[in-house]
């Protein structure tokens, strides 16, 4: 009875996996809708697209990805034809190249196959990254390690909308984020220089690897003789993917930095914090959470990678990281992982904590469970044929509030950390034998 009871939980979660898969691709069918009622032919809807058709216009042709020329190009492969800016039920975002040129080492082995087979392979390469980035996290988080808790954990993860439409639409934010995982794990593992030629690749995406890295950099920076290998190994890893870049496109980090405020105007890019509180109370919100973070991280900078500060620390920075991107889409939220983890590892020591801990804790995962619920009931709905595509926003709902509740959950163990910081301090003044230490 015991043993069949146990597997309740993983068969629901893999129920609900199912369910939130179809969600996601129901929604893609939507806009491939309203996409052919705005008079868009046949296309390649893929994030991976845009990045592979550059890396070919690049080393097939010689041409310049980020150059008007190829960005036509790549909208009459995405869209099927380019974005008209005077017709107002055109796509407003340009799906142009988009990424630091180094990207095209990564895409160079499938340059002469079809797309639909690079879809189908990168498909399978982010899903098994997306199961291997939670097995990765559950080791470094230190959660108990049992078959059905792993079962579990993988399947609500590919059950979040991040992940799902990520791995459905080849977002190379799967790649980056299990990139991170497999540093933290090289590192736990003492393997340094692995560990920096890892988040060297993630800068792939920058935005979603920056802090994170400044972060370990500080940590490696604090014990140099014995981390030194980190921080050398990530810039020289990065040198040469940016030298080696050079050779193929001279300036190109000019061309790629001069993009940027396209990308952020067309993608009409705001943080969550500022979408929800506006721009002054935004950027008091910001200013306070990037000093609590400094704190955190500076608290951390002589532990060890398995201590339970080292391990708060690296969470709250990856939940910083999607509170304060330049950008609402779901798929960044795969960073949210191990802050997930460490809030199931953590909440009996949460829960003592009082009922605002409580409080906290439970919206962070209320957050979750609204797209969970909502999308499962909407994928139902489709079998029953009463589904109604004005509803299939509601899962994103609460999307801006997911990383904001995340971080607020874990404050709790932050405020202890920090106040038990300063106790250590305080305590180290105290007078002894007549003298002060």
């Amino acid at each position: 009875m015991r043993s069949s009871s146990k597997y309740i939980v993983p068969v629901l979660a893999f129920i609900l996996a199912l369910l939130m898969w179809g969600y996601c691709a129901h929604t893609r069918v939507l806009v491939g809708l309203r996409l052919n009622a705005g008079g868009f032919p046949e296309r390649n809807f893929s994030d991976l697209f845009p990045r592979w058709l550059g890396t070919r216009a690049l080393l097939l042709d010689g041409r310049d990805p980020y150059s008007p020329q190829v960005t036509k190009e790549i909208q009459r492969g995405y869209y099927g034809r380019p974005i008209d800016s005077h017709r107002e039920s055109d796509p407003i975002d340009q799906q142009g190249f988009a990424y630091p040129l180094f990207v095209v080492f990564m895409l160079a082995p499938t340059i002469y196959l079809p797309f639909t087979v690079v879809k189908l392979l990168f498909t399978l390469i982010l899903l098994a990254c997306a199961v291997w980035t939670v097995l990765l996290w559950i080791q470094v988080i230190g959660l108990e390690d049992r078959r059905d808790n792993l079962l579990t954990c993988v399947l609500l993860t590919l059950a979040a909308i991040p992940y799902a439409s990520g791995v459905q639409f080849q977002q190379l934010s799967v790649l980056v984020a299990f990139s991170l995982a497999a540093a933290m794990r090289a590192l736990a593992a003492k393997k340094f220089a692995l560990a920096g030629a890892l988040l060297a690749i993630a800068t792939v995406k920058p935005q979603l690897a920056i802090y994170f890295i400044g972060c370990l950099l500080l940590w490696s920076g604090w014990r140099w003789r014995s981390r030194k290998w980190l921080a050398i190994s990530f810039f020289t890893v990065l040198t040469v993917l940016i030298l080696a870049s050079e050779v193929l496109l001279p300036d190109w980090p000019f061309e790629f930095l001069a993009g940027i405020p396209r990308y952020l105007r067309y993608t009409q890019a705001t943080t969550g914090v500022h979408e929800l509180f506006g721009f002054v109370g935004g950027t008091i919100v910001f200013v306070f959470l990037a000093a609590l973070i400094a704190l955190v991280s500076w608290r951390a900078k002589s532990d060890t990678v398995d201590s339970d500060d080292f391990r708060l620390a690296i969470s709250s920075v990856l939940v910083f990281t999607c509170i304060v991107i330049p950008s609402l889409a779901p798929h960044n939220q795969v960073l949210l992982v191990p802050a997930y983890l460490l809030l199931a590892k953590e909440r009996k020591r949460i829960w003592e904590g009082g009922r605002i801990a409580r409080a906290l804790w439970s919206g962070a995962w209320l957050t979750l469970i609204w797209s969970w619920m909502v999308g499962a009931m909407l994928a139902t709905s489709l079998v029953l044929h009463r589904g109604g595509s004005r509803l299939w926003d509601l899962p994103l709902a609460t999307n801006p509030l997911i990383p904001i509740s995340v971080f607020a959950a874990l404050t709790p163990l932050i405020f202890r950390q920090l106040s038990r910081a300063a106790y250590v301090m305080s305590d180290a003044d105290r007078p002894v034998d007549g003298l002060t230490l």
